[in-house]
């Protein structure tokens, strides 16, 4: 470093004693072919002291009559040349395949302004040597163990030639020798999707690189279910030089029967997951091979492809959360190909008072924004009731229900989808004064039917079912919904 701050230097000084301007403008003298000039001939390295394969050039020139136009510039012994009308470059040499260290010279040639190129170019030889580069797995968004077969890893690579200097990225699954596939270097990130053939995993992943949502060409294989599987990274220059393989291993569960539960609760997780599995055990045998997220967090992706995709693996889902932004933002865009493919949603949600009225994310539920009481809160007392707009069984209240929420339900038609209200609630208003009893709109539950196929695909309830079984009836008032409305 020392030593290119002193060529520096010498550069500016050379530069002021000969009056070239940057510019390129001079004083017309005698005619004469351009010259170039470039500090030192040749730099004397060896060793860990010999450059990276990305080094820094510097040149001037001058010419009798007329100015300097430019220079142009070779880094491949003068088999090709690239114009510039700067008097300095940062270069990226490229060793001989085999090679870790070489000799490579930069040679720079003057354009005058009447496109007179100097017939006798400058040149400086650099020692450098290459640098294998590195690759690490990026977990900033977080480290997922347990996923179904579609999960999603991030890697940073680095390289002290430059990343331009790596060429290829390789994956492998499981091993190293034999599943592996080899990636462009401008690779960062791939969605892993389990390939399915007349509906059974076959060991394949499909691989979508970076953002894309078309699939990668080739396909790994050796892919194992119901079990843990090794990823592996590493990545080569342009010399062959590789680094170290990295891994990451990961469980991926084999989805059943295409019911989903997801339990997006942090606070009494148990108590609701035990609530809602006997609800769907009681569905009968059909129903009792399902799958369950018991962590939004830390089962599913946390992008929206990769969620979208592993959605695909379902076609029934009870969704019960107490965290809606979190929920909802989840859901709106990534279940669109779920519902395109018939997919069907029974959604709970206990709904905070400070989620926004009108929320985005409502926007793809029968929801079109919540009920406003400024300053006060919706409750429910122990007995209240919740009473269906036709003949469903009425739920009453066990205790006191924290967070009931009201709502207007959409009542004009998005082309696709039609909406109704399903049952209302007996609310209170509480704040400063007492609870009285809420008189306002205390619609709590609605469909969303899809005009296409004249069936209801999403059903939302916004007061939490395992509060509500003061009748004992919430397993006929839940295949009301699941069977009868969303035909599970």
């Amino acid at each position: 470093m020392q030593l290119l701050k002193q060529i520096s230097l010498y550069l500016l000084l050379a530069v002021s004693v000969i009056s070239c301007k940057k510019d390129f403008e001079g004083d017309k003298l005698d005619k004469g072919t351009p010259e170039t000039f470039m500090v030192v001939d040749s730099i004397y390295r060896s060793g860990d002291s010999r450059y990276t394969t990305t080094v820094e050039a510097h040149w001037w020139g001058s010419v009798k009559t007329g100015f300097i136009k430019g220079f142009e510039v070779s880094t491949d012994n003068m088999q090709t040349w690239k114009f510039t009308d700067k008097q300095s470059g940062t270069f990226l040499l490229s060793l001989p395949a085999g090679s870790d260290t070489a000799d490579i010279r930069i040679f720079v040639r003057a354009v005058d302004n009447n496109g007179v190129v100097d017939p006798t170019p400058a040149g400086t030889t650099y020692p450098v040597r290459n640098t294998a580069p590195n690759v690490s797995f990026d977990f900033s968004t977080g480290q997922k163990t347990v996923a179904f077969p579609a999960f999603r890893y991030s890697w940073i690579l680095t390289d002290v030639d430059g990343l331009a200097d790596i060429a290829v990225v390789e994956v492998g699954l499981n091993d190293t020798v034999n599943n592996t596939l080899q990636l462009p270097p401008s690779v960062s990130a791939a969605t892993f999707v389990g390939e399915r053939v007349n509906g059974n995993f076959n060991g394949n992943f499909i691989l979508y690189n970076n953002n894309q949502t078309n699939p990668f060409s080739q396909k790994l294989t050796g892919g194992l279910l119901n079990d843990t599987n090794t990823i592996y990274i590493r990545c080569k220059d342009r010399t062959g030089a590789q680094s170290n393989w990295v891994s990451a291993k990961v469980f991926v569960r084999q989805p059943k029967n295409g019911l989903l539960f997801i339990n997006d609760y942090i606070s009494n997780k148990n108590n609701i997951t035990n609530f809602y599995s006997a609800r769907i055990n009681n569905l009968g045998s059909n129903y009792s091979n399902y799958d369950v997220v018991n962590s939004l967090l830390d089962e599913f992706p946390a992008d929206e492809f990769t969620t979208s995709k592993t959605f695909d693996f379902f076609n029934r889902i009870v969704w019960v959360t107490e965290d809606p932004t979190r929920s909802l933002g989840t859901a709106q865009n990534a279940t669109l190909p779920f519902f395109n493919n018939g997919g069907k949603i029974f959604m709970v949600l206990e709904i905070p008072n400070d989620v926004a009225l009108n929320a985005a994310f409502f926007s793809f539920t029968p929801i079109e924004r919540l009920v406003d009481n400024p300053g006060r809160s919706f409750r429910m007392a122990s007995g209240d009731l919740v009473t269906s707009y036709s003949n469903w069984p009425v739920l009453k209240a066990t205790g006191i229900v924290t967070y009931p929420r009201p709502f207007y339900t959409y009542t004009s038609s998005s082309g696709l989808y039609t909406y109704d209200s399903l049952a209302s609630a007996q609310l209170r208003s509480f704040g400063p004064g007492g609870a009285p009893a809420w008189t306002g709109p205390n619609n709590v539950m609605a469909k969303r039917i899809n005009t296409q196929l004249n069936k209801t695909d999403f059903v939302t309830l916004t007061v939490p079912l395992h509060l509500l079984n003061g009748n004992n009836n919430v397993d006929s008032f839940f295949q009301k919904v699941v069977i009868s409305e969303l035909e599970f």
